[in-house]
């Protein structure tokens, strides 16, 4: 992970995909005045069966994950794509970066460069420092600037599978290793796509095992980095070698020590991020209890610390906050735990200052908030003909709180959604993808365009319709 300390601002403005993930050619303009995006799709279902998909299935979000993601930074990886053709095809994308910090590419000139140690008048000299103090101006003023970015990632080319090409501010386009530009621009989950995706599946107990980075998590250390230490011990040759081993040993432990009680903060501020966020989606209708056992079960409570906590054995509760029933992570519905999901990739994404973060796998969530609305819709219309009933039945709009919740985060979000009932604002901008099957020879090809969404009443109307519900 990239470790940027500066303030980003992202801004994805539109993105090219040719010949390739099942597309032949499409150009797509995101929102501008939106940093959440939403990709509607259709599956084509074989059987009218619901196919197990990763975590992203549609094209959009396969070529943003191939320039804006590490899962495919290098051939290997990309033969791990089954939508993905070997040989052929490119996707590219422009986007706005605005970084306090600047970016750390070599275009600047060094100031120094030009400097002159021959003997030279007053005047030359005086027209040479006027031209490296322009230059000092110049590289101050792109400390804070925007950055207009073209890339481009060709497939064609089985010896370049591994390299990305970028141009900035329509300047020189340089080719670089996907690893290279992604340290350039992007901050990175501390966690992978891949691991979220197999604890959703088969470790959903035990949420800790998705708490895992990629990189080192030591560089908030108020007393500086553990290993720093460790490592300038062995800068002294000449001293006796049983005190240089004692120091190691005991630099090894406290930097052990230090690492485990650091983490273990972590973890516990990870599990109060994500029953907030949690709260929030389910607006206050559930809540998340996580149950950590103690190692020293005799020890009065006043006296327990981060240190008496074992987080091997942390079990999840999802409770119903109007009558506190509970039930476990495991028993839970299935859309709740899907919002469970989405909690822990937001507050992962929002502590990290990931970049990009991507949401998806929401099927069963889907299928829950089109049910809830119809039923509320039918009922409603049922009982407004008794005027003595002044029954009212509700409906919850999950997607929305996701929305609202990304955007007040700041984070930059494409959310892979069914294409049924959004339950969105009227207009609002949405990019819909459509899989077709062809018939006789099985391939898969797409058909995606930009939209906009409509009132939902629409299609409850024409059920109703359909059903001769008056």
């Amino acid at each position: 992970m990239a470790e940027h300390i500066e303030s980003n601002l992202l801004q994805i403005l539109s993105l090219t995909i040719e010949d390739c993930l099942g597309c032949e050619k499409e150009y797509l303009k995101f929102s501008q005045v939106d940093n959440v995006h939403l990709l509607l799709y259709n599956l084509d279902k074989p059987n009218g069966t619901m196919p197990s998909s990763p975590l992203i299935v549609t094209p959009v979000g396969h070529a943003l994950q191939l320039m804006c993601g590490m899962e495919y930074a290098n051939a290997e990886s990309l033969r791990r794509l089954p939508q993905l053709e070997i040989g052929k095809g490119s996707v590219g994308m422009t986007f706005k970066l605005e970084r306090l910090g600047g970016i750390s590419v070599q275009y600047d000139p060094d100031p120094d460069s030009d400097l002159d140690m021959e003997p030279s008048t007053s005047k030359q000299a005086r027209e040479r420092q006027e031209r490296r103090n322009q230059q000092k101006q110049q590289m101050r003023a792109r400390r804070q600037m925007i950055y207009d970015v073209n890339v481009h990632r060709r497939f064609d080319d089985v010896h370049r599978l591994d390299s990305i090409k970028f141009q900035i501010n329509l300047g020189d386009w340089r080719e670089v290793s996907v690893a290279e530009f992604h340290n350039i621009f992007f901050v990175q989950p501390p966690h992978t796509s891949d691991l979220v995706r197999s604890v959703h599946q088969d470790c959903a107990i035990n949420w800790l095992k998705i708490i895992q980075a990629d990189a080192s998590s030591y560089s908030n250390f108020r007393d500086g980095n553990p290993f720093d230490t460790f490592a300038k011990l062995l800068e002294r040759p000449d001293d006796d070698q049983q005190k240089l081993l004692k120091r190691l040993a005991n630099n090894f432990l406290v930097a052990n020590e230090t690492t485990r009680l650091t983490e273990r903060r972590f973890l516990l501020h990870i599990f109060d991020q994500v029953r907030c966020i949690f709260e929030y989606i389910t607006i206050n209708e559930y809540t998340v209890w996580f149950f950590v056992p103690r190692l020293n079960r005799y020890t009065a409570l006043d006296q327990v610390s981060v240190d008496d906590f074992d987080f091997r054995n942390v079990r999840t509760s999802i409770k119903l906050t109007r009558d506190e029933t509970d039930c476990f992570w495991h028993r839970a519905d299935h859309n709740i735990m899907d919002i469970l999901l989405v909690a822990f990739q937001m507050a992962l994404a929002h502590i990290a200052r990931q970049s990009v973060l991507f949401l998806g796998q929401l099927e069963k969530l889907s299928e829950f908030v089109c049910l809830q609305y119809a039923t509320a819709s039918f009922m409603n219309s049922i009982h407004s003909k008794d005027a003595s009933n002044s029954t009212k039945w509700f409906y919850l709009r999950y997607l929305h709180r996701i929305i609202e919740l990304s955007e007040t985060l700041g984070l930059v979000v494409f959310i892979e959604y069914p294409g049924a009932m959004t339950l969105l604002p009227e207009n609002r901008q949405v990019i819909k993808c459509v899989q077709r099957r062809d018939m006789k020879t099985g391939a898969i090809s797409w058909q995606v365009g930009e939209d906009v969404t409509k009132i939902a009443g629409s299609g409850i109307q024409r059920l109703k319709e359909a059903i001769d519900l008056k």
